[in-house]
């Protein structure tokens, strides 16, 4: 699927106002990693200066990037993820 998102910040940092960022993502379904949630950075856009869709210099740099959630429960309002501490504890 797509997902779509914008980050606006309360105060211009730089000139920047806000970032528009357009990605592809998937829940893996498999018996390996159930519930695993990844995206990957398509796009990426910004206002500055009062101009928009501007492309990004440094945030370019995402361009092609997956992240991964690893996902216990989510429930369509409420989105649980499990990580690991260096001490190899698991925390939610």
């Amino acid at each position: 699927g797509n997902l779509d998102y914008v980050l606006k910040f309360s105060k211009q940092i730089m000139g920047l106002r806000e970032l528009v960022a357009k990605s592809t993502c998937s829940v893996d379904i498999g018996p390996v990693n159930p519930g695993v949630f990844s995206f990957q950075y398509q796009d990426i856009k910004t206002n500055v200066f009062g101009m928009s869709n501007l492309p990004v210099g440094f945030f370019g740099l995402l361009k092609g990037r997956t992240t991964y959630i690893d996902t216990v429960w989510f429930d369509g309002e409420r989105w649980i993820e499990r990580n690991y501490l260096e001490n190899g504890n698991v925390v939610y």
